[in-house]
């Protein structure tokens, strides 16, 4: 019979070696990037140097290590035909740094909390199931099972990633994404995205109208909710336009800047950029500057792009004005995020981001999507689909994870649903199993995104205790 194992106390020993291979990874502005993708690196150089940095450091430790064609990475313990999967990220959003007391991809300690972005998404988790199963490697632990820990790339934006490791590798035969909140997540909305356009045949050539849209910006992803808009207006009565602008700010107490340069008018806003997967929780900028666009005698693309945008989509985060609500009790309702805006010499862009309960009928919620922006002289151009993920709550999997979890913490194991996707969607029998503590500040896909230390450590002595229980099944 083994001895019994402190696992807390086992975290806390190897807390500063811990900090100093997550700082050494939140450093990397690992921020997927087209311009510089390889075949070594298929989502962009800085990934990909993310991706090395975690497999260098498994190799230091002596662990079993693998790179899957950039596309995705594995540290491995044990020796098992099946194995448990522990499906992690090196991949993060966007960050704007003038939005930040701290600089994003510079790791900066301020009291108990590690300010980076992807601290808690979802480079810390990852980092404290690395030192989980480095535990287990030192204690030298028996184990029935093997454990695989996987760092995707593309987690952010769409996951190709760990579809492509799925084509090279086998399913775990259950395992777990250390990327939402505990206790644990087994059910996850399923996702719509929708790309409207405005088609290239319809274009505003109207000479004489008095004001016009030259071009209009906002967003970075579709999961994101946009916190900064930027519109240049031409045209007559721009004076006033600024002005009607700066009352309407002050109005609805959100901050705008004005600048007036050579027969045109720049306008921005800024918003409250929060996670797509609860839109209702952000400030849109880009809906807010719409809404006051409204106000302006607008024709043309011009005048269907605004008048689309604030009729269906300002403040309606779940798609009443579109006629696709839709709600159950097990995931609630169905959610809807308007995260990129671009329109620029009547060519538009919106990409849509819909969070879809259990048995959401997606035919008819994207003919809904379709019809409306006819009606508005815009099209549909691109579709992409993934259904609701469900783990039954008497799965032996997550019984024993509830049991961990209870045993380290002495709190309830309540289980969960999330808008959210994870990877754990992408699992047979998979379920979402942290960081987030209940009752704590999410701070994904934020500015000034953290993890606490504290939590930090406690993730890692839970993760330690239940991979270690799993492998016993």
């Amino acid at each position: 019979m083994m001895k019994q194992i402190d696992w807390i106390k086992e975290a806390q020993q190897r807390k500063e070696d811990l900090l100093r291979d997550l700082m050494g990874l939140l450093d990397i502005p690992s921020i997927k990037d087209t311009e510089s993708q390889s075949p070594e690196h298929p989502m962009g150089n800085e990934v990909g140097k993310a991706l090395n940095y975690v497999l260098n450091k498994g190799k230091d430790y002596h662990f079993e290590t693998k790179n899957v064609d950039g596309y995705a990475g594995y540290i491995e313990y044990g020796s098992s035909e099946d194995y448990i999967g522990v499906l992690a990220h090196v991949d993060v959003v966007p960050a704007t740094p003038s939005e930040w007391d701290t600089p994003p991809f510079e790791a900066t300690l301020v009291g108990n909390k590690l300010f980076a972005r992807g601290a808690i998404d979802d480079k810390g988790p990852g980092m404290a199931a690395f030192y989980a199963l480095k535990i287990l490697k030192e204690l030298d632990v028996p184990l029935k099972r093997r454990i695989r820990l996987i760092f995707g790339t593309d987690e952010e934006s769409g996951m190709s990633c760990i579809r492509h490791y799925f084509t090279k590798e086998k399913q775990p035969i259950f395992g777990f994404s250390p990327d939402a909140d505990f206790p644990i997540i087994h059910a996850e909305k399923g996702q719509i995205h929708v790309k409207l356009v405005t088609p290239t045949e319809s274009p505003n050539v109207d000479d004489k109208v008095s004001i016009r849209i030259a071009q209009f910006h906002s967003g970075e992803r579709s999961n994101m909710v946009p916190g900064q808009a930027v519109v240049q207006l031409q045209g007559e009565g721009l004076s006033s336009i600024a002005a009607s602008f700066q009352a309407y700010c002050e109005e609805q107490h959100l901050k705008g800047e004005v600048n007036a340069h050579q027969e045109a008018l720049t306008l921005t806003l800024y918003g409250k950029t929060v996670h797509g997967m609860a839109p209702q929780n952000g400030i849109n900028a880009a809906l807010e500057l719409i809404h006051f666009l409204a106000t302006l005698p607008f024709r043309g693309t011009d005048k269907s792009f605004v008048d689309y945008c604030n009729t269906h989509l300002y403040r309606d985060p779940f798609g009443e004005a579109l006629s696709v609500a839709y709600s159950e009790p097990t995931l609630g309702p169905l959610t809807i995020n308007a995260g990129i805006f671009h329109y620029e010499s009547h060519h538009l862009e919106i990409l849509l981001n819909l969070r879809c309960p259990l048995d959401t009928d997606y035919k008819k919620t994207i003919e809904s999507i379709a019809n409306t922006a006819e009606s508005y002289s815009l099209k549909v151009d691109e579709v992409r689909e993934s259904k609701a993920h469900h783990v039954s709550p008497g799965h032996p999997m997550i019984k024993t994870m509830q049991q961990a979890y209870q045993d380290i913490t002495g709190n309830e194991p309540t289980l969960l649903t999330t808008g959210g996707g994870t990877y754990a969607r992408l699992m047979d029998n998979g379920v979402a199993f942290g960081a987030t503590f209940p009752g704590k500040e999410m701070t994904a896909h934020q500015a000034n995104e953290y993890i606490e230390i504290e939590d930090l450590i406690l993730a890692t002595a839970i993760y330690a205790k239940t991979l270690y229980e799993l492998s016993q099944l």
